[in-house]
């Protein structure tokens, strides 16, 4: 099967001349993209184009753009099948990993593939901080605990690819987005080891600005589920009120917040979700242990409106528990 690394790089040094020749005499294709670089970098990108195609434009676009475009021409020139690995070009992931990784990928062509990095005291302080905040913040959104969610070493098959065409972004929020829109995918990690070249010094990523962008991806991908919550709670109380009836109201509530739900899912992060087949019986386990929840709190005399707020809390963690259960099936070896 076809090996393609895809290289983003803006002004990069002497380093990515090193990992095109190195990744060129492992067989690898090698594609790499000038995200706006500018005609001072002229020379490196040229010693690049023996062993790489090289593909530049102006102005500087962002990383997220530069992985898009990169794809988006992968696509259109490469027949599948094949394996596509994203590098950084600043000489922080070593060939052996790209080998190890690409190798597992093409072994699971329906999963993504990450390079887990240590990030131990001797990684860059910003790296660890920012790593750590969206670490959390993807176990709270997604359900799943993912170590390393900011590396830039990525391996996926071809059948992953245009579902990462769709997505926005054009830095660095862009690789986030990739990352939560594979939570209903196998998700493998694979420790590698990652150099820093003074302290990291090379790399393009702001420490403030974009922790700040790309942890805003994760409230963008929470506001559906915020949003048919309230609609929910909102919807109960209004047909309790009007019927009388907490088994009706929760059914009719619980109803209409999932209708809502799912074509939202689908425009917010604009690609393709879980299969309508697989949301109804989510959908229909979630409805049908909500409501004897609510039966049984209100049966030993709690407040129906209390009863409706903690039943409610606790289907988060059924749907959590019930997203588990389906990866496990699904990808049980």
């Amino acid at each position: 099967m076809q090996k393609i690394v895809l290289v983003p790089a803006y002004q990069p040094g002497d380093r990515l001349l090193t990992l095109v020749k190195e990744l060129a005499d492992h067989r690898f294709t090698v594609l790499v993209i000038d995200d706006g670089s500018g005609k001072d970098y002229d020379n490196i990108f040229n010693s690049v184009k023996p062993y790489a195609t090289v593909l530049r434009y102006e102005p500087n676009r962002g990383k997220g753009e530069a992985l898009r475009y990169g794809l988006s021409y992968i696509k259109d020139h490469y027949p599948a099948p094949y394996i596509v690995v994203t590098a950084d070009s600043d000489g922080q992931h070593r060939t052996q990993d790209i080998v190890k990784i690409s190798h597992i990928a093409e072994q699971h062509p329906e999963s993504l593939v990450l390079g887990k990095r240590e990030l131990d005291r001797s990684a860059p302080l910003k790296s660890r901080l920012g790593n750590g905040l969206t670490r959390v913040f993807y176990h709270i959104v997604t359900g799943r605990k993912i170590y390393e969610t900011q590396t830039g070493l990525r391996a996926f098959s071809d059948k992953q690819v245009d579902r990462f065409l769709k997505l926005p972004g054009h830095r660095y929020e862009y690789e986030i987005d990739m990352m939560l829109i594979s939570s209903d995918i196998d998700i493998i990690e694979e420790k590698i080891q990652t150099v820093y070249f003074d302290n990291n010094a090379g790399t393009h990523f702001r420490a403030f600005e974009d922790t700040v962008s790309l942890n805003k991806e994760f409230f963008r991908y929470k506001i559906p589920s915020m949003f048919t919550a309230s609609v929910d709670y909102l919807l109960f109380i209004v047909i309790h009120l009007l019927s009388g009836s907490r088994i009706l109201a929760n059914l009719i509530a619980r109803l209409v917040s999932f209708s809502v739900k799912y074509p939202l899912n689908r425009k917010v992060f604009f690609a393709e979700k879980a299969p309508i087949g697989r949301y109804l019986i989510t959908a229909l386990v979630i409805t049908t242990l909500d409501t004897a929840a609510l039966w049984g709190l209100t049966a030993i005399g709690m407040n129906i409106y209390a009863a409706k707020l903690i039943s409610g809390f606790l289907m988060i963690f059924v749907s959590i528990l019930i997203r588990k259960i389906y990866m496990a099936v699904k990808y049980r070896k």
